[in-house]
C-alpha cells in the first residue's frame, strides 16, 4: 500500500512539475513578447526619424545639384578660355599672313579664327560669372534621432514619450519657418541639436534605473534606483516645460505679419486688370450702349 502511495505521490510531483516548467515557458513567451512591444517605435518617434531622413535626403539632393553646377560652370571656364586662346592664336597668325603675303591664311580666314575666339571669350566670361553667383548649400543641422522608447510602467515613460512629440511639432514647425524667416529656422534646429541630446540622455538614465528595479526588487539597490529614476524624470519634465515654451515662441513667430508682399498687393493689380480687359470686351460687344 505504500508503495502505490509513494508511486502516486511521485507521478504528481513530476505532474506539478511538468505544470510549473510550462507556467514558467508560458511567463517567459509573455515577457519576451512585453519586451519586444515595448521596443517597437511609437508613430511620434517613426515620423520624428522620417523627418530626419528627409532632410537629410533634400540636403544631399541641393549639395550634389550645387555640385553639378558648379562643375558645369568650371568646365565652361575652361573650355572657353582654351578656345579663345588657341583661336586667338591661330587667328593672329592668319592676320600676320594675309597681311604679308596678300594670301588666305594657313588655317583659313582669319576672321573664321577670331570670331571663334570672341565666343570662346564670351563662353569663359559666362562661365566664371555662373560659378561666382552660384551659392553653397548652408550648414546642414539634421535633427536628433528620437529618444529611446521606455516601459508604459517605467518612471519617466510618459515624459519620454511627451518630449518625443514636442521635438516632432518643433521639427513640422520648421517647414513654415524656412520660408518666413530662414534666420529663426536655423536658430531652432540649433537650439534642438543642443537640447535634445542631454535630454535623451537623462532617458537612457531612466532606461537603466527601470532595469535595476526590475531585476532586484526589495533590495537596497533597487529602492535608491527608484529614488533616482524620480529625480532624474524630475529634470526630464523642467525640459520637456522648455520645449513646450520653445514651442510656444515659434507659434508667435509664424502668427506674425510676412514682411514680403501681401496678397492685396499682389492680386489687386491683376484684379483691376481683369475687370477693365472685361469692361473693354463689353464695350466693343455694345459699342452704343451708356458707359
Amino acid at each position: 500500500m505504500s508503495y502505490c502511495g509513494s508511486v502516486a505521490k511521485r507521478d504528481a510531483d513530476q505532474f506539478a512539475a511538468k505544470v510549473q516548467a510550462g507556467i514558467s515557458r508560458g511567463l517567459d513567451v509573455v515577457d519576451a513578447w512585453r519586451a519586444a512591444r515595448a521596443q517597437r517605435p511609437t508613430r511620434a518617434q517613426r515620423e520624428l526619424r522620417e523627418q530626419r531622413d528627409r532632410a537629410v535626403a533634400t540636403h544631399r539632393r541641393e549639395v550634389k545639384a550645387y555640385e553639378r553646377r558648379k562643375n558645369r560652370a568650371r568646365v565652361q571656364t575652361i573650355g572657353g578660355t582654351a578656345v579663345a586662346g588657341v583661336a586667338g592664336t591661330v587667328g593672329v597668325l592668319d592676320v600676320v599672313v594675309e597681311a604679308t603675303t596678300s594670301q588666305v591664311g594657313v588655317y583659313g580666314p582669319s576672321w573664321m579664327w577670331l570670331g571663334a575666339a570672341v565666343v570662346g571669350a564670351v563662353s569663359a566670361w559666362m562661365g566664371r560669372s555662373n560659378g561666382k553667383t552660384l551659392r553653397a548649400p548652408g550648414v546642414f543641422l539634421p535633427p536628433v534621432e528620437p529618444p529611446l522608447q521606455l516601459r508604459a510602467e517605467a518612471i519617466g515613460s510618459r515624459e519620454s514619450e511627451q518630449l518625443t512629440h514636442l521635438r516632432l511639432q518643433l521639427v513640422e514647425v520648421l517647414v513654415p519657418l524656412d520660408r518666413l524667416e530662414p534666420a529663426a529656422a536655423n536658430e531652432l534646429r540649433r537650439v534642438d541639436l543642443e537640447a535634445a541630446p542631454p535630454l535623451h540622455a537623462l532617458i537612457e538614465r531612466l532606461e537603466v534605473l527601470d532595469r535595476m528595479q526590475r531585476e532586484m526588487p526589495g533590495t537596497s539597490a533597487g529602492d535608491a534606483a527608484s529614488k533616482a529614476a524620480e529625480q532624474v524624470r524630475e529634470r526630464l519634465s523642467i525640459g520637456c516645460s522648455n520645449y513646450e515654451s520653445l514651442l510656444t515662441a515659434s507659434a508667435g513667430l509664424l502668427s506674425a505679419p510676412d514682411l514680403s508682399r501681401t496678397t492685396d498687393e499682389i492680386l489687386a493689380p491683376a484684379v483691376q486688370a481683369l475687370t477693365a480687359y472685361a469692361h473693354g470686351l463689353q464695350r466693343a460687344a455694345n459699342p452704343d450702349s451708356p458707359l
